[in-house]
């Protein structure tokens, strides 16, 4: 009988336990995809010119939602890095090559509102590099940014507008932002110059402004779906007119469950680091594998 009583109150406590796994287990959504994304050019003897290239960009996507008693938390990373080779040439150039962390937590106080706050990091993985040629036409190239130089830190507070998961605004006014760089890239600037906005000798360059972080996501046709986010960052203590703009934009057409065509496109504006806009573009045909 005593036998019995601890197995019945083995099984109800197991029970009540696993109940209270599946509890919290719900308040918590994942998703994710790793991808490959692959695309080859080749030419013989084609009259309008071209030089054969190849180039591959490896991805990874997730992100992680919390969400309880009218608080709602998001965490997503993300990174990419991408290569391409030319014939003849005598390196491989990046074609992509980014690291994202970001953290937004709200708590809301009407229907679609919240009080807000978040954190980023921005930053790149590999070498950069500026290309050009020397007197006997033989490329060359030099060393203009390393692994997380530039890294940009942003934290702040605000308010958060939320549609639902696919459509939502985070307007921070008071955010902080934090640029650190390797000295190697300041110790021999003249005075005047700057490196992403760290002057000579620096390693890192304070600014406090706002922020405004758009995410949208969803279906154009029945399989063809899309992404898109933009940042914008406005520096008070700096030309606050001189709005950072970083808006990137993700269209995958599925053909099957693994197999997908993928356009990246993104465009930047930062005049710590160049004074135009920057516009990158990426078509290829893509191998992912979904983590959800």
């Amino acid at each position: 009988m005593r036998f019995l009583l601890i197995i019945s109150v083995f099984i109800i406590s197991q029970t009540l336990y696993s109940q209270d796994l599946e509890e919290i287990d719900s308040l918590w959504t994942k998703r994710g995809k790793v991808g490959l994304l692959l695309n080859q050019t080749g030419f013989s003897d084609w009259v309008g010119g071209g030089t054969n290239n190849f180039s591959g960009t490896i991805k990874f996507d997730y992100e992680w939602r919390y969400r309880y008693l009218g608080w709602d938390w998001l965490t997503n990373v993300e990174s990419a890095y991408g290569l391409a080779k030319f014939k003849n040439a005598p390196f491989a150039r990046k074609i992509d090559d980014r690291i994202l962390i970001q953290s937004i937590v709200g708590k809301k106080f009407s229907k679609n509102l919240s009080f807000s706050a978040f954190f980023n990091f921005n930053s790149q993985i590999g070498n950069g590099y500026k290309y050009s040629k020397d007197s006997q036409n033989n490329e060359t190239r030099e060393l203009k940014t390393r692994i997380l130089s530039p890294s940009y830190f942003q934290l702040g507070s605000g308010f958060l507008w939320k549609k639902d998961k696919t459509l939502w605004v985070n307007y921070s006014p008071i955010a902080g932002r934090l640029i650190l760089v390797s000295k190697k890239f300041t110790d021999n600037l003249n005075d005047g110059e700057s490196y992403y906005g760290v002057i000579r000798e620096k390693g890192s360059r304070y600014e406090l402004g706002a922020n405004l972080t758009f995410h949208s996501e969803g279906k154009i046709l029945e399989n063809v779906n899309y992404k898109q986010d933009l940042k914008l960052f406005s520096n008070y203590l700096d030309k606050p007119a001189n709005i950072d703009l970083d808006y990137l934009l993700e269209i995958d057409l599925d053909v099957n469950p693994f197999l997908s065509t993928q356009l990246i496109m993104q465009f930047l504006y930062d005049d710590n680091s160049i004074a135009k806009l920057q516009i990158r573009e990426i078509i290829g045909i893509g191998v992912q594998l979904k983590l959800n």
